[in-house]
């Protein structure tokens, strides 16, 4: 029985699979829902939405909106169509959460805050949430406390955070962090583990099944569960040497690394 909290992020079966391929997996290995990313939604389009409605799979996530926060007027404001057409889509196909990416770009904090309030306001006609994702590598936006000041000067309803216990890691956040933060504006948790190797030096392609690194998963697990998170847990691993696997016996064991951590 597929658990209702387990979900499978696409980009853990690598960017050659069909969507055939991937759905198969995920609904293979017990997974309740699936993340899905831009090559998922647009190639074509039409055929994602079928095979979407197709299946018994729910949506647990789109990534990403990108763009958004550069400080360039014009650049923010194609971001920001380009935006609408994915909380469009994301409607269509009965997704509540799009993800948001911050820029590499260096921004004043109150502007981010700003540009992420426009962003949720684009995103509510269609009843869509956003959620904004702290990113390791980011000079803004790189630990949880910092996505947090963002999202709650922005004050929108459908605005809130988006936990990756990788970037979570190499970010530097702390379980604390975590307990400053109201339980309803945690929108989804991403997991995996890494390496025991100085955190700089992680990349995605480090990412590993949960529980099989140096993330400390449990202590960030109840911190969240402790908050009254009661959302999806998606699995999110980009390693090349997974990708190169048979994506059914990926998913089957990612899914049975979830649950020796009683996520599923």
């Amino acid at each position: 029985m597929a658990s209702s909290r387990a979900a499978l992020n696409f980009r853990s079966l690598g960017p050659d699979r069909t969507l055939e391929q991937k759905f198969y997996a995920a609904a293979a290995a017990g997974f309740a829902a699936v993340g899905l990313g831009q090559v998922d939604i647009d190639r074509p389009e039409e055929r994602a939405r079928q095979e979407l409605r197709l299946s018994d799979l729910a949506i647990a996530e789109i990534e990403a909106v990108t763009g958004w926060m550069q400080s360039g007027s014009t650049a923010r404001s194609l971001a920001l169509v380009q935006a609408e057409h994915m909380f469009e889509t994301a409607a269509d196909i009965d997704a509540s959460l799009v993800l948001a990416w911050p820029s590499d770009e260096p921004v004043e904090p109150l502007a981010a805050a700003t540009y992420f309030a426009d962003l949720c306001r684009a995103a509510q006609p269609f009843g869509v949430r956003v959620g904004l994702e702290c990113l390791g590598q980011s000079p803004l936006v790189q630990d949880l406390a910092s996505a947090w000041r963002i999202v709650e000067v922005a004050e929108m309803d459908n605005g809130g955070l988006v936990i990756d216990t990788f970037h979570f890691y190499r970010g530097g956040s702390t379980v604390p962090m975590i307990e400053s933060i109201p339980g309803e504006k945690i929108y989804l948790v991403q997991i995996s583990d890494a390496p025991g190797l100085p955190v700089r030096e992680l990349e995605d392609r480090h990412r590993l099944y949960p529980g099989t690194g140096a993330i400390p998963l449990e202590s960030i697990l109840a911190a969240v569960r402790a908050k009254g998170y009661s959302g999806y847990y998606s699995l999110e691993l980009q390693n090349e040497e997974y990708w190169k696997e048979d994506p059914v016996i990926v998913a089957a064991e990612g899914f049975r690394s979830m649950r020796r951590l009683d996520i599923v």
